[in-house]
């Protein structure tokens, strides 16, 4: 009786152990299911974080850059030939340059379009405003002309839509007042951010 007790408790130690290894296989699978994605996780969140930060770098180098020479030479002296009557002054393309510059890494994620409302929006919609139809006239010719620009303006013109800001609508004293201030940037002036139009008689 004995040694038939003992054939019994010797043939179910396998059973035993196949279940207490399926069962730690089993655990250990969910643990490293659990560990993977955490570390996806993880790694999604610093992609993130090292992209905004990216995305904050570039914009204070374009904030640099329209603030200091050439730049600021080409908007003085656009802001004079429009004041006198140039109706298409070479410097006109020289900043819708650096805008057309701007809308293309807008559209390519690596800005982020509310910041660049905030920085540069007061400067696009009223450059806009004032040469928008002849970047349409040009278009006519090269539909692929300066489609960054037509871009961010078209993103700026929504942004400043959804935040009622008083530039959904411009008008041609909106522009002279914009040029007149122009005049006045030089080399590390700060960007002016949200310039407001003149008010509008009985307003």
């Amino acid at each position: 009786m004995r040694a038939e007790g003992q054939g019994r408790v010797k043939s179910g130690r396998p059973e035993f152990w196949t279940a207490f290894f399926t069962g730690a296989l089993v655990g250990f699978t969910a643990a490293l299911a659990a560990a993977t994605i955490y570390a996806q996780f993880f790694a999604k969140a610093q992609i993130e974080e090292a992209h905004k930060e990216g995305q904050v770098q570039h914009l204070l180098l374009l904030v640099q850059q329209y603030d200091n020479e050439p730049m600021v030479t080409y908007r003085r002296r656009l802001a004079e030939q429009r004041l006198k009557g140039e109706e298409e002054p070479r410097d006109l393309y020289n900043v819708q340059d650096f805008f057309e510059t701007v809308g293309r890494l807008v559209d390519r994620g690596y800005l982020d379009e509310s910041d660049v409302w905030d920085d540069f929006g007061y400067p696009v919609l009223l450059l806009n405003a004032d040469a928008g139809k002849l970047i349409q006239d040009y278009q006519q010719e090269d539909p692929a002309a300066y489609a960054g620009f037509t871009s961010l303006v078209k993103r700026m013109a929504q942004a400043e839509s959804e935040h009622k800001g008083a530039l959904q609508h411009t008008s041609a004293d909106d522009v002279m007042n914009f040029y007149k201030e122009e005049l006045s940037v030089g080399a590390g002036a700060p960007i002016k951010l949200r310039g407001r139009p003149p008010s509008r008689p009985g307003k």
